[in-house]
């Protein structure tokens, strides 16, 4: 459980939520919302949008995967650990409300497992340059 491994996960997990969202956003609403008449236009232009900013944090991680210890690579652990908390939270919350399907208790499981991936890394301390 390493950084380099982190980053590829993130990174992998990122370019397939964001390769679905960019360009099949009907496909995830299906999915994931409980009322898929919520979809419309601009539904679909936000879920686009998060998409392609998934798709770049995806290749941001994928090049810090071989990075030296230094502020910027701890800086992207700490974004992934209160991203993958945020997430957590708010998908938490839109299942609960019926927003959101039980399906996406697996992005809540599968952002959780990353918050705590990344917490720990941080409390190792090893991810700064001297």
């Amino acid at each position: 459980m390493n950084i380099k491994n982190l980053f590829s996960t993130v990174s992998l997990i990122c370019l397939s939520f964001g390769v679905t969202l960019a360009f099949f956003p009907d496909y995830i609403g299906n999915q994931y919302l409980t009322d898929p008449s919520w979809i419309n236009p601009g539904a679909k232009l936000v879920a686009q949008g998060y998409g392609t900013l998934l798709i770049a944090f995806a290749v941001a991680c994928w090049y810090g995967r071989g990075a030296e210890p230094s502020l910027g690579r701890r800086a992207m652990i700490v974004l992934i650990l209160l991203s993958d908390l945020a997430l957590v939270i708010v998908h938490s919350l839109a299942i609960i409300n019926k927003v959101e399907t039980p399906i996406a208790w697996v992005t809540v499981f599968i952002s959780v497992v990353l918050t705590v991936w990344s917490g720990m890394l941080l409390r190792q301390g090893t991810d700064v340059a001297a």
